[in-house]
């Protein structure tokens, strides 16, 4: 196995500061030259997406020391933890997290961007949900290695008319989240939506049946966009940043016909904004808010916050004109950079948030209602972004955890029937 030279956190920050420069200077072409990304093999893992069969996590390769010709996503089999050689895909450099359009309890197309070119790719799965048929726009397979999806096949740009005018919308400068908001009400479409870490553009897409994206607006909210989430209870979309000390809430507004184009407002298409929070923080801020969370009964919003480390619960239960109350509930104190949230029902109906600690190589757990500490999970090197495969029927409950520094892809026992519960049982690597 090829290996990866491991630096401290402040000198690592400065080389990958330093390969991003490089890029925006050009340097590192736009994912066409140099060797194919191994597809069984990871190189910076930065997050997991669990696959709606239950059969798969999706892990995303984030190729930061541009050892190969681009980023990768690879795919793990949950019943025997081993790669799938031949679901893995390419794309280009910097990548945030993989998202699914969820139809019929199968994944029908995949959403995924690069920093590097400041595209979206999008992917589409055919056939076995277990074993899907994955296809790109101009993607294709180079001497039988990975599947290579071209950056002349991903969105950047879209050019609309409002009121006679020619508008360019854009899925954002450096764009990192993205997030499926499945239609409530008729007159909506299914949407997703692309958050700018530069620029703070939160970029709305409709979906097509098959998943194919189109750009239909764009609205400026604070720089820094992280954290993209809806509500299951109420259809509100949360938006956290890296950079400011605010959380954005916004609704979608019904519409008579999603695809007319007529219909296109570019300040606020589709959206309206609800309300905006304010954390209280020190005069020295390091980080802000990273990954959001919701409570299965849609009335806590949970969020990791770098200023200080800690865990923000706030309370987003409608009040009696029927908005959100967006009360700061708590701030629980962690430490070592918290990253992701995952919120986890145990058998018993008890709600325990796993919240990862990149400096600290634990999983921090909590109870979800008193945010007590419940206990610590220790993991290999720099634990980013989680996959909860919560699968009975398959004899599967557990916790994947991409760790960034170790080039693996941590399995964290779930069932609390077991003599190896919460603990990490093995690396993917």
């Amino acid at each position: 196995m090829r290996k990866v030279p491991m630096f401290g956190c402040a000198l690592r920050e400065k080389v990958l500061a330093a390969l991003v420069g490089m890029c925006t200077l050009g340097a590192c072409g736009n994912n066409e030259i140099g060797d194919p990304h191994p597809r069984d093999q990871l190189d910076f893992p930065t997050s997991v997406t669990a696959d709606p069969s239950g059969h798969i996590v999706w892990v995303v390769s984030g190729n930061f020391d541009l050892a190969w010709r681009g980023a990768a996503v690879l795919a793990i089999d949950t019943l025997t933890n081993q790669f799938v050689p031949e679901l893995a895909f390419e794309v280009g450099n910097f990548p945030g997290p993989l998202t699914l359009l969820e139809r019929d309890g199968r994944a029908v197309a995949g959403y995924i961007t690069s920093r590097e070119e400041d595209n979206l790719y999008t992917v589409r799965f055919d056939g076995d949900a277990t074993r899907p048929t994955i296809a790109c726009e101009d993607g294709k397979p180079r001497d039988g290695a990975i599947l290579h999806c071209p950056e002349s096949g991903a969105l950047q740009t879209t050019e609309v008319e409002v009121d006679g005018d020619p508008l360019d919308l854009t899925v954002g400068q450096a764009p990192y989240a993205t997030m499926v908001r499945k239609a409530r009400l008729g007159g909506e479409p299914d949407l997703l939506f692309v958050g700018g870490l530069e620029d703070g553009i939160l970029a709305t897409l409709t979906l097509a049946d098959d998943g194919t994206p189109r750009l239909v607006g764009n609205v400026e909210l604070a720089n820094g966009l992280f954290g993209l989430l809806a509500s299951p209870a109420s259809g509100r979309i949360y938006v956290s940043s890296k950079l400011a000390a605010t959380f954005s809430i916004l609704d979608v507004a019904p519409r008579e016909d999603a695809n007319d184009p007529t219909i296109l407002d570019a300040t606020n298409p589709y959206l309206r904004q609800v309300a905006a929070v304010t954390i209280p923080e020190p005069a020295l801020v390091r980080d802000r808010a990273r990954a959001l969370a919701i409570s299965k009964d849609g009335t806590r919003l949970y969020a990791t916050y770098r200023a200080p480390d800690s865990l923000v619960i706030l309370d987003i239960s409608d009040d009696a004109s029927g908005g959100p109350r967006t009360r700061v509930l708590q701030k629980v104190s962690l430490a070592d950079d918290p990253n992701d949230i995952e919120v986890v029902t145990t058998p018993t109906g008890e709600e325990l948030l796993y919240v990862s600690c990149f400096r600290g190589d634990r999983i921090e757990v909590l109870d979800a209602r008193s945010g007590l500490s419940m206990g610590s999970i220790k993991v290999g090197q720099g634990p980013s972004d989680m996959a909860v495969v919560d699968r009975p029927d398959l004899g599967i409950r557990r916790l994947y955890v991409a760790l960034f520094n170790d080039n693996a892809v941590g399995v964290i026992d779930l069932d609390p029937a077991s003599p190896t519960y919460q603990t990490e049982i093995g690396e993917i690597r």
